[in-house]
């Protein structure tokens, strides 16, 4: 289905919601050498518009706090040259090479390599519909089934919370939440806690958080990407966040 550019650029700017539906993937760029950085891509094409976008975020890892967010979306009148639709040449999300372009010195500067992933934990896509979305128990490492890291606990929360002066149109959708993560120790101490006590900007109206992927480097250096769901102009959008932090 096609909009006119007018039209779409009015509901656009009078919702003040995504472009469109769109279902994100996700690729984890990795650890910087000494793990103290890391960065995550997601990219999709829009539904209904068929836009691409995309999105670069690099993160410090022990504070979680973006160094850099690298972010790309067609608006409608690039679709479209002289009435007749674009077709992206040799390119599957023209957004995304984009964002490689722009990012590729910032990524080689900081040292972070697809090479340096740590070791990967956890992988919960939405195809794995027995996965449970708010909790898991991982280890840091496994060199045999009788010879592996330590076992950590993470329990997720979305705690749900209304705008104080939330705009019309969220009315149509789930109320917002705000996230919570806790991982403790076998011993049940807690070794990492994370609260948004506001929306992290970008993520003011999701609605749900699942547990998608968690990175560690070095045994400590902890990287999770989380599955989210938020209002898009034809219906939810998935996309991701990631959350940094260091198991103490």
């Amino acid at each position: 289905m096609k909009y006119s550019p007018f039209c779409f650029l009015m509901l656009f700017f009078i919702t003040g919601i995504s472009a469109a539906a769109h279902l994100a993937s996700v690729q984890f760029l990795g650890f910087s050498d000494d793990g103290m950085f890391a960065a995550m891509e997601e990219y999709w094409i829009s539904d209904g518009s068929g836009a691409p976008g995309a999105e670069l975020v690099i993160k410090s890892v022990p504070a979680d706090s973006v160094i850099h967010r690298y972010s790309i979306l067609w608006p409608e009148e690039l679709l479209y040259v002289d009435g007749m639709e674009n077709v992206f040449l040799n390119s599957d999300n023209p957004a995304r090479d984009s964002i490689h372009g722009l990012s590729q010195a910032l990524l080689d500067s900081l040292g972070i390599s697809p090479f340096n992933i740590g070791v990967h934990c956890i992988h919960h896509p939405l195809t794995d519909r027995d996965a449970v979305p708010d909790r898991v128990s991982f280890v840091t490492w496994l060199g045999a089934l009788s010879y592996m890291g330590p076992e950590y606990n993470f329990q997720l929360r979305n705690h749900p919370e209304m705008p104080e002066s939330p705009p019309e149109w969220l009315s149509m959708f789930d109320c917002p939440v705000l996230l919570e993560i806790i991982i403790t120790d076998k011993s049940g101490d807690t070794v990492m806690f994370h609260m948004d006590s506001t929306p992290e900007p970008g993520y003011e109206y999701v609605s749900e958080y699942r547990i998608r992927d968690v990175y560690v480097e070095r045994d400590s250096l902890l990287v999770i990407i989380l599955n989210t769901v938020e209002p898009g102009f034809e219906g939810a959008d998935s996309r991701f966040r990631m959350i940094t932090g260091v198991l103490r």
